[in-house]
């Protein structure tokens, strides 16, 4: 066996690894049950583990996007389940993939990597198969052969008692392998009824746990292990996905044997009251996450469900483990070993119960904490932890550095900065000095329930920022939370409202409202700048000249208001406005928007803040 971490002769190939919805049980956490990852804890052996790592955005579409393009989702304006192709921003930046492919390096994929498979394919040498969260139950429609329905088992979850209209039915079930689903046929409904797995419209086999079909995830890990054995000419970067732990918690009955019902602990972080101190605009109890917590204690008939569903969470994450496990041992058994970085991670947090949520969207450290684990640099010390504060927008440039890529991916298109910092030197030495920020920050959509078709919460959205000691949040209406990690590490207390612990308050929020709004403030003096003329100015009256597209942030000295910020961005039909932080107008307009005029009216004559009057004229 080659020993991880020995000098590369060339650039190094890269192994990254990324799972769905994995919180921070790897790093065994106080307050969370045990599970013994032992192929996370193999790999921090031989490198270095980020202990205080975050996501930008706790949801799937907008974390792998900002992490993938290494912009904020406050630098692109995509918080939700957008596809990052349609967002002018994005769709103009250079993707990790493509810098990758075009600067010498060969790109392979498998698994769940950009969301909802919206990979830049033509990147890539080689794509296995994408995503996949099945096996499914299936009731027998052709409509429903491909999946997303709940497991029959459990449909009491949505009785008239419990949350009949709960959407996404499919997401709260749970259970292993070996509790067949069987959709009796129903002939007032129509309903075929079927009985049995299936996996991309085709039958799953499930005998018992030797003998049924491999589950999406450990098709990846055979996929991967393929292109590992290969013989490669120039250095790879090999993307793994693993959907696991995403919902529904399926996984083969041997990974629920590991953890007994009656051996398993109620979560510390569970307390009565919990959301009592905290900002309503988060705490807000009709939320999706806190629905889905309050699901499993609505029936007295079985009073165990909260711990069933904790234990097919600890299932899923032993399961995907083993997966990280399989994916190692190829390579130490290949002739990579030697000249391949890995790095392990996930996409967001994932609340097992605390602040009664299960789920992500949320800005406290369950819903935004993340397994870090990088190994394999030559020179980097081994089985050591970092405290340092992280985020997923470092991924990017830390790739950059560590393959010797231009640093500056965007320059001949967006002409954007990447947001994140290089963590190498942390790599080398965990308690050197680091670039980057002292916080990392994490963006929400507000005014959401995770239910509804047109999601408003991206024009309003919520922040938060994590130190090493400290978090700060900071609503969009102005509503505040902030813990001390040392003295409460379940966040029971919010200190916002301590007299004895405002001059901390400021500083953090200082901090949040620097990186919320990041250093594009342009003073509006400049005549022309990132593809805008200013052409006139009249009583807070602002008209821009435009190319064909531009997002830009400016510092507008407008009437009777010194320190107006101004944001506009302009792309494709749509022209979104803000002032000072607040969205004042979204318009759509029935043609694209190019080379006009846009005018923008945010004040009044005596200063007070009204809705922008915003009118193009095209040329």
């Amino acid at each position: 066996m080659v020993a991880f971490g020995q000098e590369p002769t060339t650039r190094p190939n890269v192994l990254f690894i990324i799972v769905d919805d994995l919180n921070d049980m790897p790093l065994h956490p106080a307050g969370k049950p045990l599970v013994p990852t032992p192929n996370f804890d193999r790999l921090a052996s031989r490198g270095v583990s980020f202990t205080n790592a975050h996501c930008n955005d706790p949801i799937c579409a907008p974390s792998r996007s900002s992490m993938l393009t290494g912009l904020y989702p406050q630098t692109s304006s995509l918080y939700w389940f957008e596809d990052w192709r349609q967002n002018a921003v994005l769709n103009e930046s250079v993707t990790m993939t493509e810098h990758l492919a075009t600067n010498g390096y060969d790109v392979y994929g498998v698994g769940k990597i950009y969301h909802g498979n919206q990979d830049p394919m033509e990147f890539y040498k080689d794509r296995g198969p994408g995503g996949n969260i099945g096996p499914w139950p299936w009731d027998g429609n052709k409509t429903t052969r491909r999946g997303f329905l709940p497991h029959p088992q459990q449909l009491f979850f949505y009785d008239d008692d419990a949350d009949p209209d709960m959407d996404y039915k499919w997401e709260h079930t749970f259970g292993p392998l070996s509790r067949i689903p069987d959709y009796a046929a129903d002939a007032n409904t129509g309903m075929a009824g079927h009985r049995g797995w299936m996996l991309s419209g085709e039958p799953f086999r499930y005998v018992n746990d030797t003998d049924r079909d491999p589950m999406p995830d450990e098709q990846n890990v055979q996929w991967a292990k393929s292109i590992l054995a290969k013989n490669h000419d120039k250095p790879f970067f090999l993307f793994t996905g693993f959907s696991r732990t995403h919902t529904p918690l399926y996984a083969p009955q041997e990974y629920f044997d590991r953890f007994p019902i009656d051996q398993i602990e109620i979560p510390k972080g569970l307390l009565a009251g919990d959301l009592d101190d905290c900002a309503p605009s988060l705490a807000n109890r009709s939320l999706y996450a806190f629905r889905r917590y309050q699901m499993l204690f609505k029936h007295a008939d079985q009073p165990d469900l909260f711990k069933q569903w904790l234990q097919a969470y600890m299932a899923c994450v032993s399961f995907i483990d083993d997966q990280v496990g399989a994916v190692l041992d190829a390579l130490e058994a290949s002739g990579h070993a030697n000249d391949t970085v890995v790095i392990l991670t996930s996409d967001h947090g994932f609340h097992v119960g605390g602040k009664e949520s299960l789920y992500k969207q949320t800005l406290w450290d369950s819903g935004t904490r993340i397994p870090f684990i990088v190994a394999g640099l030559p020179g980097m010390p081994q089985g050591v932890t970092c405290n340092q504060p992280i985020s997923l927008i470092d991924v990017y440039p830390t790739i950059n550095d560590l393959c010797r890529l231009p640093t500056n991916p965007h320059r001949d298109r967006t002409g954007y900065q990447l947001d994140g910092h290089s963590i190498k030197p942390l790599l080398l030495d965990p308690n050197s000095q680091w670039n980057g920020p002292t916080v990392a920050i994490t963006a929400l959509p507000g005014k959401d329930h995770s239910q509804h078709k047109v999601h408003i919460g991206t024009l309003y959205p919520h922040f938060s920022v994590r130190s090493k000691d400290w978090r700060y949040s900071l609503t969009s209406d102005g509503q505040e939370e902030m813990y001390h990690y040392p003295s409460d590490p379940n966040e029971f207390t919010n200190l916002a409202t301590k007299p004895e612990h405002q001059d901390q308050k400021e500083a953090l929020k200082k901090e949040l409202v620097r990186l919320r709004d990041g250093q594009g403030w342009e003073p509006l003096a400049d005549q022309e700048t990132r593809g805008f003329e200013l052409t006139a100015m009249i009583q807070g009256a602002i008209e821009f000249r435009i190319a064909d597209h531009f997002i830009t942030e400016i510092n507008a000295n407008t009437y009777n208001q010194p320190k107006t910020f101004i944001r506009i961005r302009a792309a494709g039909k749509r022209c979104q406005v803000w002032v000072n932080h607040r969205v004042h107008s979204d318009t759509v307009y029935n043609v694209p928007i190019k080379k006009g005029r846009i005018t923008v009216n945010p004040l009044t004559k005596d200063g007070r803040l009204e809705s922008a009057n915003i009118k193009q004229i095209l040329r």
